[in-house]
């Protein structure tokens, strides 16, 4: 028989009452109080806590009370299951990085012989898979999160990509043996993503134009500065920012704020037709400066016999002229800069996007990330400046 009801609960003076079904209630003050159950298991005598009166009402630990009878009856002591379901939630609510953290430390660098592997790893998820998977709790994730993180990269990265799914089905399998997902691996490639994504085995290869390796683009920045030429200039200007041709040459002067040290590239010039800011480092600005000193026109690089910006092909005649040993093209410049954020493994990789002025692919992602990272980019395009210039003297 219950001995409490919720109207005295509120008038009952300092002391601890028992209500029946081992519930107790410890009153503190009129209208205050703690709940507790006390029971016995394996002949031990325990008292777990229900919370606070009035936060939990009679009727409420009435049914705490209940559950843990139930959990008694087959044998399962009530705290222990409670402590279960605190670490469960807590793990669930953690973000994919300690997860992805805690297989590669506790599972996966003990079978590692080569410390790069790590590395790699690491450098791979941190890029690819955190930035996006982090937006929501672990437990969350689903296929089409796994999705947005391969996509993006499947036909151009393949082999990164293909590696990066196989990184992820790992650390949900780990995940799904602790106990911490428990739904279908969402990286699993027989069952979900086959019917997704193209055979990484069939995907016919993209043809790039043709770039210097980033280990010898020192060298070559180092070579231009012989070069007081218009289209020099434009190129390491091109080379600095990482932009396309058609936005160097039409490029004006109003279109950048040296104080700011930002250029603001009008929709009309950029091929996505969308506004692109363009962090300016030290060396961008010297040479807009020096330009300015040069002419009055309001194209940065005016051609004076024409009075006119400097042609579609001067930079690649410059090339073929001064550099004919060297097989590239003045677009390929993108790809080496590309190349060396990437493979330093120390930015995020929708920041190395958006410094090419490249789009999100598809609306998850556009629905998850709405900045364009341009305080990262402050940061890539510092770094960028300093590798090229790094043999300047």
């Amino acid at each position: 028989m219950k001995k409490l009801n919720a109207r005295k609960l509120l008038f009952l003076p300092k002391d601890k009452y028992h209500d029946g079904e081992g519930l107790y209630i410890s009153i503190s003050s009129p209208g205050k109080g703690k709940w507790s159950f006390r029971y016995t298991i394996n002949k031990q005598a325990r008292e777990m806590g229900l919370g606070k009166f009035p936060d939990v009402s009679l009727l409420e630990a009435r049914q705490h009370a209940l559950s843990n009878k139930q959990l008694l009856r087959k044998k399962i002591d009530p705290i222990d299951e409670k402590n279960r379901v605190e670490v469960l939630r807590q793990q669930q609510n953690k973000k994919f990085s300690d997860i992805a953290e805690l297989y590669i430390s506790k599972k996966k660098e003990a079978e590692w012989t080569n410390p790069k592997s790590a590395q790699q790893w690491r450098n791979s998820i941190n890029t690819y898979a955190s930035p996006l998977l982090d937006t929501k709790p672990f437990i969350d994730i689903n296929r089409d999160d796994i999705i947005s993180v391969l996509q993006p990269i499947w036909n151009t990265k393949t082999e990164t990509a293909r590696r990066i799914q196989q990184r992820l089905f790992l650390i949900f399998s780990f995940a799904k043996i602790r106990g911490w997902y428990d739904k279908d691996n969402p990286a699993s490639w027989k069952e979900h993503l086959i019917h997704i994504l193209p055979d990484p085995y069939k995907i016919q290869r993209v043809k790039h134009f043709s770039s210097l390796p980033y280990s010898r683009i020192i060298d070559f920045y180092k070579e231009l500065y012989e070069f007081d030429l218009l289209s020099a200039y434009a190129m390491r200007l091109l080379m600095l920012t990482a932009t396309r041709t058609k936005e160097v040459i039409e490029s004006e002067f109003d279109e950048f704020n040296l104080q700011r040290k930002i250029w603001i590239i009008p929709a009309e010039k950029m091929k996505t037709k969308k506004e692109h800011k363009v962090p300016l480092s030290d060396e961008a600005i010297k040479i807009v400066e020096l330009m300015r000193r040069k002419h009055n026109h309001h194209f940065v690089f005016t051609n004076p016999a024409t009075g006119k910006h400097i042609s579609n092909g001067a930079m690649l005649v410059f090339l073929k002229k001064e550099f004919s040993h060297l097989k590239i093209t003045v677009h390929g410049f993108r790809s080496t800069f590309r190349d060396w954020a990437e493979e330093t493994g120390k930015y995020q990789h929708h920041a190395i996007e958006f410094c090419l002025a490249h789009q999100l692919p598809n609306k998850v992602e556009k629905a998850y990330l709405r900045s364009n990272l341009f305080g990262l980019r402050i940061r890539i395009m510092n770094d960028w400046e300093q590798y090229l210039i790094s043999k300047k003297t």
